[in-house]
């Protein structure tokens, strides 16, 4: 496949975003979430409403329409599945028992391509994704095994519920990928930015009023603006690209994103450690090897009739 200007510009949006939402983001947010004097959510809540308000700034300064109903639709549709994950993830103390290890909830997200499969076999979308895409997120996911202790992945059998429920939950966020990305088409790319920051503020609030009710009474809006603007940067580019690759890569290509960014915390590693350590090595050549893969295959031959099939 010839390698036009617009692809390599996609391609290298795709690095970028792998980078900043990987080991840039862990650095900045890390720093950001332990200078702050306030608690978790509130953190996230302040930092994702002035990013919102900085890209409705440039948004009118672009004249970018509103988003339209649809559109809200849309991104609320995004938003609920990530909101249902937050009662189960580590920094929640409800549901501790549903809590998995962070190497096999890593493993989970990685499997994001093979929902998708799973999603269009069954019919439940109208995109089929090819084999080798599937088979290059397999061989991923293996390698990236190679690099995590057993006891990351360990399991028993009191966490199969809690196994399925997170298995669930990331069909429902490809599902949900699905559904916004028709009606976000022709959406202005800064304003629907804004749009989705600005909601994800409301939801840290509403978090923050559950889990961290303690800390209203005594809120300290004295955070440094040295840790702040970096994170808010990140959040700006992360979300733009985000949002900018749903509308141009395929489902397939863009549901590997986390691997990518395996892959780029891995290159910060080898570059860190050196070379010499198989594992690593092996896994960051061939997590980038199934990217590549599935970078390959662009939107319109994921359609199910380019493929000769038929939608009933």
């Amino acid at each position: 496949m010839e390698v036009t200007a617009s692809r390599r510009k996609v391609y290298l949006a795709f690095i970028t975003l792998a980078f900043l939402a990987g080991p840039i983001d862990q650095s900045v947010s890390s720093g950001f979430l332990i200078g702050s004097p306030l608690a978790r959510f509130h953190s996230l809540a302040l930092a994702s409403l002035l990013a919102a308000v900085l890209l409705v700034i440039v948004a009118a300064i672009r004249r970018e329409r509103i988003p339209n109903r649809a559109e809200w639709t849309a991104l609320l549709v995004l938003m609920l599945p990530q909101w249902c994950f937050v009662p189960f993830g580590p920094n929640s103390s409800s549901f501790s028992a549903l809590h998995l290890g962070w190497g096999t909830a890593l493993l989970l997200s990685l499997a994001a391509p093979l929902w998708l499969g799973l999603l269009g076999a069954t019919n439940q979308i109208e995109v089929e994704v090819p084999r080798s895409t599937i088979a290059a997120a397999i061989i991923g996911i293996g390698a990236i095994c190679l690099t995590l202790p057993l006891a990351a992945t360990a399991l028993g059998w009191g966490q199969v519920p809690a196994l399925l429920l997170n298995a669930l939950l990331g069909v429902a966020i490809v599902a949900s990928w699905t559904f916004a990305r028709p009606r976000l088409s022709d959406s202005p790319l800064v304003s629907t930015t804004a749009a989705y920051l600005a909601v994800s503020s409301l939801g840290y609030l509403a978090f923050a009023a559950i889990y961290e009710r303690d800390a209203w009474g005594g809120l300290n809006f004295r955070i440094s603006w040295a840790t702040l603007l970096p994170y808010v940067a990140v959040l700006i580019i992360s979300w733009c690209l985000w949002f900018w690759l749903l509308q141009r890569l395929s489902l397939g290509a863009f549901s590997m994103r986390m691997m990518a960014t395996c892959a780029a915390t891995l290159l910060l590693g080898l570059l860190s450690f050196g070379v010499g350590q198989w594992r690593m090595d092996a896994a960051f050549v061939i997590s980038c090897i199934a990217v590549a893969v599935a970078l390959r295959v662009t939107p319109a031959e994921e359609q199910p009739v380019s493929l000769g099939l038929r939608i009933s």
